[in-house]
């Protein structure tokens, strides 16, 4: 048996989190005696860009483009089917990618629609960023060929953990044509954390997907028998004289709800008959620092999720229920290690 909270009844609940720190600027190398990768950002005027996922902007000319791609897959190290130039410049808000993909010889991208984050079946781009440069963290960006956008967050030195719920407000776009297609990427430096100092210098990483060639081509090749990913990054320069933001996130809701009885009791003075109900509650994020972050809710809506499934407990044992809130989901990997989940909020 578990109780569920009563929509009547408002709740407050807050958390720190606390993202990694400042540390040294460099923490290790690639691999032993191998130099890492170096690729520059160019700063340009405002609104420099025509934000239209075309590459045709005077700014992207004057910026260095990364060709030095290799495959992971099917022939691990050797070059890639078909060319990738990928750009970054940058202005006050946001930083910029434009990456150009080329399909001389594996034809036209794959590109059907699907919802975010779920890109799997189309051609795509994911720029991984360290913006801590603590070689272990990493955010990612990505959109496939029909525009789609990809977004998550690593916690740990590993490709394959990500959290998904991380879901930034940043946008992209992408223009197919005869020679491939191209992607432009804009992340607003007010959704990035990163260390107060004059000078940035973030990890990098650059993956592109063809799924039909099934081809997987990176900038910075982890072998399918070496272990790390962001401590194996290489190096962004170039972006400076940039602060971090003071964050300040709000998601309030209003919901409404009404339950009509046809035949009601006259004598009881709490059913008239419609039983008209309301909610309301709200969200909030502010950033305490570069580091650390504040996360409250109040009375959280539980009516943005689906129901669990029925469930009846005989057994001497506490069932647990996945968790679905996104408010305890984002965040929630701080809190677990390979073996052990150190907070539940849910029995």
């Amino acid at each position: 048996m578990r109780t569920v909270p009563s929509p009547h009844t408002a709740s407050f609940c807050a958390v720190l989190l606390l993202t990694p720190g400042l540390v040294a600027a460099q923490i290790g190398t690639a691999a032993e005696g191998e130099a890492r990768k170096q690729a520059r950002a160019v700063s340009v005027p405002e609104r420099a860009i025509q934000f239209d996922g075309r590459l045709d902007d005077l700014a992207w000319q004057g910026a260095p483009a990364l060709s030095d791609f290799v495959q992971k897959e099917p022939a691990e190290g050797t070059s890639p089917t078909d060319r990738m130039e990928v750009r970054f410049v940058y202005d006050r808000e946001a930083l910029y990618v434009g990456a150009r993909m080329y399909g001389d010889v594996g034809g036209l991208p794959q590109a059907p629609m699907s919802r975010r984050d779920e890109g799997g079946q189309a051609e795509y781009l994911q720029i991984e960023l360290d913006t801590y440069l603590d070689r272990r963290t990493a955010h990612m960006f990505g959109v496939t060929a029909a525009g789609v956008r990809l977004d998550h967050y690593h916690s740990r030195d590993d490709e394959g953990d990500s959290d998904s719920g991380y879901d930034p407000v940043w946008q992209a776009r992408t223009s197919i044509d005869a020679e491939g297609w191209t992607a432009e990427l804009r992340v607003p430096f007010t959704q990035l954390r990163f260390n107060d100092i004059e000078e940035q210098v973030w990890g990098l990483n650059i993956k592109w997907w063809r799924p039909s060639i099934n081809e997987e081509v990176y900038w910075v090749l982890v072998g399918r028998t070496e272990e790390g990913w962001a401590s194996r990054f290489g190096d962004l320069h170039g972006i400076s004289r940039v602060r971090p933001s003071r964050r300040l996130e709000l998601l309030p809701y209003v919901a409404g709800s009404s339950r009509i009885n046809g035949d009601r009791d006259r004598n009881d003075p709490f059913d008239d008959g419609v039983n008209l109900s309301r909610r309301i509650g709200m969200d909030a994020k502010l950033g305490l620092g570069p580091n650390l972050t504040l996360e409250a809710t109040v009375n959280p809506d539980f009516g943005q999720i689906e129901a669990d499934p029925a469930e009846v407990n005989l057994s001497a044992f506490e069932t647990f229920f996945r968790e679905r809130r996104p408010f305890f989901l984002e965040g929630s990997d701080l809190l677990q290690s390979a073996t052990n989940n150190y907070f539940y909020s849910r029995r």
